[in-house]
């Protein structure tokens, strides 16, 4: 039935007169809330405050499919990161001034990762740059788009507990310090790969083994590829760190074999120990240190088959520093995959690296890192120093 404007001033008064006592529990139509307004029976934030408590008594419940699909959107999480760096670099061969180098680079991720069930895991990351060790992008292309590769692109199955099963091109599953003695921080390897992970007294052991991919030769074979298997079994106490591993490389039915930096061996069996600490001397001080060593090392320098890396790092507020030096022989480690920054990433170098880095935010920081390499005789006896200053984003 039509309400009559009597019937209306009547309702508008007695709502008026509530309002008094209890103006945050009570909902009304617009029209009455537009009349009791006019009539000043209610302030402008009694107004908006029973105008906004009566559209949320009319919204519908969400039903059970919203429900769902809102559950599987609390699954699913993106994010990424940006790093913008200023890079000088000089390689002196002591005859003149040396060759020198200034540029601007980026790095630039972003990825999807998805809880699928309760024990399966998967994750898509694109990255700026196709390196194997490197994601950088240097600028400097007449403002040409520039292309973005598949960083990431795993599945993480965990079919029983402590066990976890995984495939595709996949974050390195061993644990390592700092340093990129063997492994280059950027490196994703290919494969597939399991990891177990236990308590033993007060201790987590950590067991990983796996079959990793270089070079897929045509053919039914894994005997005909260029592939990596390795194992290694780590443990963890407290702030201690301890672990040893070996990287098995098998050339293809050819012979060839991926190889960089210099090195001059056709054969690859790395075997590797790497321990970490931290104490507290009034500010927390790590210390980490890492040996490996090439078993199959051949070639005119076979004899040249160590590397070695010591290092400390402290953490003061959001301040962090960090110095190693290291010496990798020429044939001691896989030029292709260790760092690409020490010595421009060849072998046969030793080294510092010094590193610094504040906190300006939660997601934002500012950086910077040198390092004063020295290149033997037997790959270009040269030395090789490079500055890098780094924003760093987070989302």
């Amino acid at each position: 039935m039509k309400q009559t404007k009597l019937s209306v001033a009547i309702k508008a008064t007695l709502l008026g007169a509530s309002i008094a006592f209890a103006p945050a529990a009570l909902s009304a139509d617009k029209e009455l809330l537009d009349i009791l307004k006019a009539n000043g029976a209610i302030t402008e934030d009694q107004y908006l405050e029973l105008s906004m408590a009566n559209m949320m008594e009319k919204q519908k419940k969400p039903s059970d499919e919203m429900l769902k699909k809102m559950a599987w959107a609390g699954k699913i999480k993106i994010k990424g990161d940006l790093r913008v760096r200023q890079e000088y670099q000089t390689e002196d061969t002591g005859v003149g001034s040396g060759d020198g180098e200034d540029r601007q680079r980026y790095r630039a991720r972003i990825g999807v990762y998805a809880d699928v069930t309760d024990n399966v895991k998967a994750g898509v990351r694109l990255a700026s740059a196709g390196g194997a060790t490197s994601t950088n992008e240097t600028l400097g292309d007449n403002f040409s788009n520039d292309p973005v590769y598949f960083d990431l692109a795993y599945i993480n199955w965990a079919p029983v507990e402590g066990l976890e099963l995984m495939g595709g091109k996949f974050k390195k599953p061993w644990q390592e310090v700092s340093g990129g003695l063997v492994w280059d921080g950027d490196v994703n390897p290919e494969g597939v790969a399991l990891r177990y992970t236990t308590k033993l007294g007060g201790a987590k052991l950590i067991g990983t083994a796996g079959h990793l991919v270089l070079n897929d030769i045509d053919g039914f074979s894994f005997d005909e590829d260029r592939t990596v298997q390795f194992g290694q079994l780590a443990a963890k106490m407290g702030k201690t760190k301890l672990g040893v591993s070996i990287y098995e490389y098998d050339e293809d039915e050819n012979g060839g074999m991926t190889s960089g930096g210099g090195n001059d061996s056709t054969e690859f069996s790395i075997s590797e120990i790497f321990g970490e600490t931290t104490f507290d001397l009034g500010l927390p001080i790590k210390l980490y240190g890492q040996y490996a060593t090439n078993n199959d090392a051949n070639g005119v320098n076979d004899g040249e088959d160590t590397a070695w890396l010591l290092g400390l790092g402290t953490k003061v507020g959001s301040w962090k520093a960090s110095y190693d030096y290291r010496e990798t022989e020429l044939n001691a480690v896989n030029g292709a995959f260790n760092d690409s920054d020490f010595a421009g990433g060849r072998t046969d170098a030793d080294g510092h690296r010094f590193k610094l880095s504040y906190k300006i935010d939660k997601n934002f920081s500012v950086g910077t890192t040198y390092f004063a390499t020295d290149v033997g005789d037997l790959n270009g006896d040269l030395d090789v120093d490079t500055w890098q200053i780094d924003l760093k984003a987070k989302f």
